[in-house]
């Protein structure tokens, strides 16, 4: 009696295996026909790798009549781990299966240490290799590198750099002399001021009319130039 289950139970381990391969063949090609492209689309020159997490438990599950499985994933904005649906239609059953994904990309990485308010720069900075999801903040690379911004912090050797860790330079300090452009339609009026707070491109200071002494708010457009729209 003992063999006969231990007979029957190798037999259902056995066809449990049997299944399990084919599903989980689905789920590989599911990964490098559908996930793999679609990550590459978002994070172009990456290099994709995608594991599941826990593939002996699609050992136990049932049977599907047609051995076609529908295949979904969960979290597709994530970066590092989700999961993917599994389901059969007949009989009707659902399942997860966790999964690691690893994005790595090339970008900017600090080679020298750089200071809080060090300039980043071609000569401080190199390409390296960096998994995403390690990062908070939005990576640099040589399409978009961040030379000419500033550090918000000291950044060791191999620090990749992201948008979390700079800001844009001061472009107008306070006291600066600079060219107040006025525009109002095709109308543009040039005049003398004082800057009286700094000021990176694009923000809002305000500036005093050398020739008025009026008070006004204006928007870095350089080193040297605010501009005023009526």
């Amino acid at each position: 009696m003992r063999i006969t289950r231990l007979s029957i139970a190798f037999f259902c381990f056995q066809a449990g295996l049997l299944f399990a391969t084919p599903v989980e063949e689905q789920i590989h090609r599911y990964i490098n026909q559908v996930e793999i492209p679609r990550l590459s689309d978002i994070y172009p020159n990456a290099t994709i790798n995608i594991s599941l997490n826990n593939s002996a438990a699609l050992n136990y599950l049932p049977d599907c009549d047609n051995k076609s499985i529908q295949i979904s994933n969960q979290r597709p904005e994530a970066t590092k781990r989700t999961n993917y649906e599994i389901s059969c239609e007949s009989p009707i059953w659902k399942s997860y299966v966790p999964v690691t994904q690893t994005i790595m990309l090339p970008a900017i990485k600090a080679i020298t240490p750089i200071n809080r308010g060090q300039i980043i720069s071609k000569s401080n900075t190199d390409v390296g290799e960096v998994d995403i999801s390690s990062l908070r903040g939005h990576i640099f690379t040589e399409k978009n590198p961040p030379y000419g911004l500033v550090a918000s912090r000291n950044l060791r050797i191999n620090t990749f750099i992201t948008d979390a860790l700079t800001t844009p330079p001061t472009l107008v300090k306070k006291g600066d002399s600079v060219l107040i452009t006025a525009r109002s339609g095709t109308i543009i009026v040039k005049m003398n001021g004082i800057a009286l707070e700094n000021g990176v491109k694009n923000q809002q200071i305000r500036v005093k009319n050398a020739s008025s002494g009026r008070i006004i708010y204006a928007k870095v457009v350089t080193d040297s130039e605010v501009l005023v729209n009526y």
